[in-house]
Parts: structure tokens; sequence; C-alpha cells
């Protein structure tokens, strides 16, 4: 009787798919997580963000999937709210025993939950925000894709300065770590460059701030010839609808969250000319594109994707990649590896990115995407201005 319980045990765990050992590894399957803000104010993000990672898999899963095994993707519900995203992410990886965790939405839920997968030694692929702690300094089992705040605000100024010769330039930031990384960027770029005497004014707006008359009218009395914009929807559309109706004329500079068709519709014409910073390659004559957009419509036809979907979509990108490499028997530890022999790869959307093998002492093993282009909003559509442009 003793014997044939541990037969029948034994075939249940095998007819399971169950792969002992590993978290998340199935003989079919393998089961990652991700947060995402399904519900609440930050639903169109979260929402878009989850449609882009199902896109993806779902065409992987169509067609044979990775070495024979299918990636499931769980989806929770943090509303972009740190305290629940805690919650989430210990249910993903201690009850569901998620293999990884794949684009997480959200600086706030990201820097809340980033050294506990550490230290639980949990790959975390794919951080939606910039925070320069994502990737500086490097954690080995932590792996950035979209360019840091830091850097882009240092790009920001020297597109400014350089390419247009501004002199006057002004920056409204939030008060909270996005908006002091960005500000961070720009001051270092200046002042490294001689440059610290053309940022004449600095505006810090709490996020949750809508009325920006003080703001505007103090720009204008500065005389600004540029500004720069570390605000995000729904603060941009009232922002550039307050400028508008103020008269200010100056150049306006958006970082990367604002390069969206939905910043045009809520800002109700205000919008055009509006430059802003970019990372994701949106060139609908490239066939790379086009195949995205169609992949994408597989899983929801005739739906455009806009820029978080496009998030998304790398984040799914990246992480299949790693997959692919760690080979047919893969464990934590071998995806960690199989990353860092991606240097200056590309996907059909994912820009060139490079991971190395980790070394605390190289700040950027782990940094992922480093260089931007600017977009403008042209007859209004968001259209590619300029090159990649990069600190080098």
């Amino acid at each position: 009787m003793k014997r044939l319980l541990t037969v029948l045990l034994s075939l249940a765990v095998l007819f399971s798919g169950l792969l002992f050992a590993e978290p998340g590894v199935f003989t079919d399957r393998v089961l990652i997580g991700t947060f995402q803000a399904m519900s609440g104010p930050a639903a169109i993000i979260g929402t878009s963000v989850a449609k882009g990672l199902n896109s993806y898999f779902n065409w992987i899963n169509n067609n044979g999937g990775v070495h024979g095994r299918k990636i499931e993707l769980l989806v929770a519900d943090d509303q972009l709210n740190p305290s629940k995203t805690v919650v989430e992410v210990k249910r993903l990886v201690e009850q569901d025993k998620v293999f990884s965790i794949v684009a997480g939405l959200g600086t706030p839920g990201i820097l809340a939950v980033m050294e506990y997968l550490e230290t639980g030694k949990v790959p975390f692929v794919y951080q939606g925000g910039g925070h320069t702690s994502f990737a500086i300094p490097p954690k080995e089992y932590r792996f950035a894709v979209q360019p840091n705040y830091l850097t882009e605000g240092q790009i920001m100024a020297k597109y400014l300065i350089e390419d247009l010769g501004k002199k006057r330039i002004g920056i409204i930031y939030r008060t909270d770590d996005i908006g002091y990384d960005g500000l961070a960027g720009v001051e270092k770029w200046l002042k490294d460059n001689g440059h610290e005497k053309k940022l004449v004014g600095k505006f810090p707006v709490a996020i949750d701030r809508f009325a920006f008359d003080n703001e505007i009218l103090n720009m204008m009395q500065l005389d600004v010839d540029a500004v720069i914009m570390y605000i995000f929807v729904p603060q941009t559309p009232a922002f550039l609808k307050q400028v508008k109706d103020y008269g200010m004329d100056a150049m306006l500079l958006a970082n990367y969250a604002n390069p969206d068709p939905t910043t045009i519709t809520l800002s109700e014409g205000a919008a055009e000319g509006l430059r802003a910073t970019a990372w994701v390659m949106g060139d609908v004559n490239d066939e790379n594109f086009q195949k995205y957009i169609s992949i994408y419509q597989e899983s929801f036809p005739g739906e455009i994707p806009n820029a978080y979907a496009a998030a998304g979509f790398i984040a799914a990108e990246v992480f299949a990649e790693g997959l692919r490499r760690a080979g047919s028997e893969p464990t934590r530890e071998k995806l960690v590896r199989a990353l860092e022999t991606m240097g200056g790869w590309n996907g059909l959307i994912t820009p060139q990115l490079t991971y190395r093998q980790y070394d605390r002492t190289d700040s950027s093993c782990r940094i992922g995407v480093n260089r931007m282009y600017v977009m403008e909003v042209i007859e209004q559509v968001w259209t590619i201005l300029t090159d990649w442009i990069s600190l080098q």
C-alpha cells in the first residue's frame, strides 16, 4: 500500500507539470507576476501595460512558447498604492510562487518592494518608472530597462542648451522621487558643463496640484525661453491649458511619461508644439514596428496600442529573450546569467540595451536603455523630431 501511494503521488506530481525545486517552473509553463494599477485613478496606465504584456506573451504562447513552455502571467491590482503593492507582491512570491516579477508599475510601489525581491533572489525584470535607484547602485536580480530620470534630466538639459541654444530655462517638477531625480539630472548636466546660471527658475508642485497660475506667472516674469516639465497626466494637460490661457511664449519639454495620445486628447488643443523625450521606437514605416502592431492586434483587434502598452510589450520582449537564453531547464539563477549576455540587444520595439555580468562597482551593468530622442506634437500627432541623443 505504501508503495502504491508513493507511485500515485509521483504520478500526481508528474501530471500537474510541476518541476521540483524551482518556483514557477512547470513542464508546460512558466508562471510570472506583475503589479499594475488595474483600477483607480491610474488604471488607464496599468490596464494598458497589462495589455502590452499579454499581447506579446499570447503571441509567444501561440507559437510554441519558450522551449515548449507557455508563459503564464498573473496580474495583481495594486491601484498604484505602495501599501497594496507590498501585500500583492508578497502574495505573488510566497503563495503563487512566481518565477519572476516583470514590469511592476509606479515608482512608489517599486521602491516599496524592490529590496524584498532582491533579498529573496527573485528576478525583477523591467521597472515601470525611471528612478535612478532602480539601476544605480546595481543589484544582481534587478534589471532596469527604461532610461532613468537622472540620465533623462541630463539629456533634456543638453538638448535645450546644445541643440536649441536656450538661455533661460525653468523647470516645474513633482515633489516626489521622480521630480527630484529629474531636477538632479538637469542640474548635474548644467553644472558639469558650466551652464548653471541658465536655470533661472525651479518650481516644485505637489503631485495633486492642478492649478499652476503662480508658477506660470513667475515663469513669465523670469522671461524663460524653455520649460522642462517633470509632471505627468493628468497634471500635464492642466498645465498646458493654463499656459495657453496665459499666452506664455516658451518652448515646453516634457519627460518621457508624456508622449502619448492621452496627453493630446486631454489637453484639448493646448498640446500643439509640446516636445517630449522618448525612448520607445515608434516609426510606423519600420517593418518591426508594423509587426509589433500586428502582434498586439492579434489579442486586441483594431486597437492601436498607446505608449504604456508599448512599455508592457517591451518588458515582455526582454523577459522572453532572457528566458529563451536561460535554456530548456530554466532557474532564476540561469535567467539572471542569461540576461547578462544581452549586450547591444534590440527587440521588435525595444531599443538597444546592454546588460553585463553583475559587478557592484559597475554602475552601468543593469542600466538598460541610456539614450533618448525628442518628439513634438505637430497637427495633434506625436512626431519624431530628432535622432538618438546620448550623453557620450
